[in-house]
């Protein structure tokens, strides 16, 4: 299979830019559901890193154990470890109504009901949903149309999208919807994959955080700053090193080693040496704006430009 990239320039989808070049051809290293080679190219002028024609069966790369449904108990364990996110969140908004867009089974939009939050969630998988309205007593809108599925709701004084936008076809829609639902006020609280991580440049395609093909673009700080400055949003606060962006950093080192075996003794063995690995590679993980991941958050301010 070729997976050299080419030379052929490409129209940006974020800023429409016309000198987009391929720069990785990468394969399902972190689920092997298949062989095929994913293209993604890379615009020089906004640095934005997107799937050149995803598939059309994108459905068939998160397998039905993507999400392993939890039970009550265990939901309110795995809560309990980690407030990172509602720590954020409360940091800039102390009550009031919250969405989130793609809440998996739920963690967050629990830790944010727990808070004091009346708590809207947009999701598509089914079973989630079942599990969010059942099990925690929370709205859920189910749909694979987030950006339509936003305008259908009320304004929010709080919208959270936890390391979702980079799976979504309709990113920049998403972003817009997000910026038209929120109060006067609100924020908009974000944490995705960072294209500038330390870890990128030296892994290149086999970076687990590509993930292709589930990841459809990695979008830089700046890029999204930017674009929410258009929307009206003013960025608040910016990190690369959370405990969001640590795990991640771990997972990186972890999953690249683990993704080289296909025996689960050999990946045991590797996710130990990834652990070790990362801990030697903490310097460089968490140096400027390098870190694997990046929490970003938004105020409503003013009316769009």
């Amino acid at each position: 299979m070729d997976r050299s990239p080419t030379a052929f320039t490409h129209r940006c989808e974020f800023c429409g830019s016309s000198n987009a070049q391929e720069v990785y051809a990468a394969v399902d290293e972190n689920h092997r559901i298949s062989n095929k080679v994913f293209r993604y190219a890379k615009c020089p002028d906004c640095k934005c890193i997107y799937l050149l024609d995803p598939p059309a069966d994108l459905g068939r790369y998160y397998k039905n154990d993507y999400y392993e449904i939890p039970t009550l108990e265990h939901l309110q364990k795995l809560a309990a470890k980690d407030h990172n996110k509602i720590a954020t969140v409360l940091q800039y908004c102390a009550r009031g109504d919250l969405l989130e867009i793609g809440p998996a089974f739920g963690v967050f939009a629990w830790q944010a009901k727990s808070a004091g939050f009346c708590v809207n969630v947009i999701e598509m998988d089914t079973r989630c949903c079942e599990f969010i309205r059942g099990k925690l007593g929370i709205n859920a809108v189910q749909s694979s149309d987030p950006a339509g599925a936003i305008q259908s709701l009320p304004q929010h004084d709080a919208i959270a999208i936890w390391h979702v936008l980079e799976h979504l076809p309709t990113a920049s829609q998403v972003l817009k919807a997000a910026a038209a639902n929120l109060k006067p006020q609100g924020i908009l609280a974000i944490a995705m994959p960072n294209p500038d991580a330390w870890q990128f440049k030296i892994m290149g395609r086999h970076w687990p955080h590509l993930d292709a093909p589930r990841h459809l673009a990695l979008m830089p700080e700046e890029w999204l700053s930017t674009a929410a400055a258009e929307l009206g949003l003013e960025r608040v606060f910016l990190t690369y090193n959370d405990s969001d962006a640590k795990s991640w950093n771990r997972f990186g080192w972890q999953r690249i080693l683990m993704n080289r075996f296909s025996s689960k003794w050999m990946k045991r063995v590797m996710f130990v040496a990834g652990y070790a690995l990362s801990v030697l590679a903490i310097p460089f993980d968490r140096a400027d704006s390098r870190g694997s991941a990046y929490t970003i958050v938004f105020r409503k301010m003013i009316a769009p430009l």
